[in-house]
């Protein structure tokens, strides 16, 4: 049985790291040649700080679950509603190798692989949704470029995420 204890102060702060999760979309707006680099490296940040600074199992699975949720409500996603079934999995993904580290999310390289299994399968998701469900006839390397291209922005994502993460928390501490 899974036994969620989360404060009021991590409901809180769950919800904070959310919306920049939200704002994080706007992104895109600048076009997809920036996009592509910049996101991952946003997302990746936001996501590993959220787990470093709430430190508790299941966070990151429940950041996705609610994001899922609210995309797939909004439908503005490029690629489809179901295309917003990618941060779900991508976040089944990145929860799994965070609790591998004693305490959750407290080792820099269980974060940066972290980071980047979140972009692998959250891409993989994306890809398998637009080409095989709604049947976008995308050339090769089309593909091979949406899924490789963001992978090592994820990982710079989740290397900045794990050192602005500890300092946050470190003060969150202090206080």
């Amino acid at each position: 049985m899974v036994n969620f204890d989360f404060t009021k102060r991590d409901i809180v702060m769950m919800a904070a790291f959310l919306a920049l999760l939200m704002v994080a979309e706007v992104i895109w707006v600048l076009g997809t040649v920036v996009g592509i680099i910049i996101y991952p490296i946003v997302f990746g940040t936001i996501l590993i700080v959220t787990a470093v600074v709430i430190g508790k199992k299941y966070t990151i699975l429940i950041i996705g679950t609610i994001l899922t949720i609210i995309n797939l409500s909004t439908a503005h996603m490029y690629g489809g509603t179901l295309a917003a079934l990618a941060y779900l999995t991508g976040a089944i993904a990145l929860e799994g190798v965070l609790q591998l580290s004693k305490p959750y999310g407290a080792n820099r390289v269980i974060s940066v692989v972290g980071a980047f299994a979140y972009g692998l399968v959250a891409r993989l998701t994306y890809v398998v949704v637009i080409v095989l469900i709604y049947g976008m006839a995308l050339p090769m390397w089309a593909i091979v470029g949406l899924i490789c291209v963001p992978l090592i922005p994820y990982a710079i994502g989740g290397l900045l995420g794990y050192q602005i993460g500890i300092k946050i928390r470190n003060t969150l501490e202090s206080v």
